[in-house]
């Protein structure tokens, strides 16, 4: 298990263990990391607070938590530590375009609908 993660775990009814590998400041990227994991065939769930009465700076209170079955633990982190790795080493420019398969050819020549 993670060390450097304040995880959480939990049991669901059927009792699978979830536990938690990532946290996002809001549901649209926790929605992106789950949507990636998904596509990696590991099943994710998000868990976080949906109320207006809360500050938008609450810090890790305010975080988006996605768990993932705890047998898929190790592929799930390494999967994502790959995926930071990629792309902390992309240059930092404008004219890039990534993807979660990597950085994206574009052909400037064809004409948009």
């Amino acid at each position: 298990m993670p060390e450097d993660l304040p995880y959480n775990t939990f049991k669901s009814d059927d009792g699978t263990t979830w536990i938690e590998i990532a946290t996002a400041p809001s549901s649209d990227e926790a929605q992106l990391i789950q949507g990636f994991l998904e596509a990696e065939d590991i099943d994710a769930q998000i868990e976080h607070a949906e109320a207006s009465i809360l500050p938008s700076n609450m810090g890790r209170l305010g975080d988006v938590r996605v768990y993932v079955r705890a047998d898929d633990e190790d592929r799930a982190l390494r999967l994502l530590r790959d995926r930071q790795e990629q792309f902390d080493r992309l240059e930092d420019d404008e004219d890039t375009l990534v993807t979660d398969e990597g950085v994206a050819e574009v052909d400037e020549t064809t004409e948009t609908e």
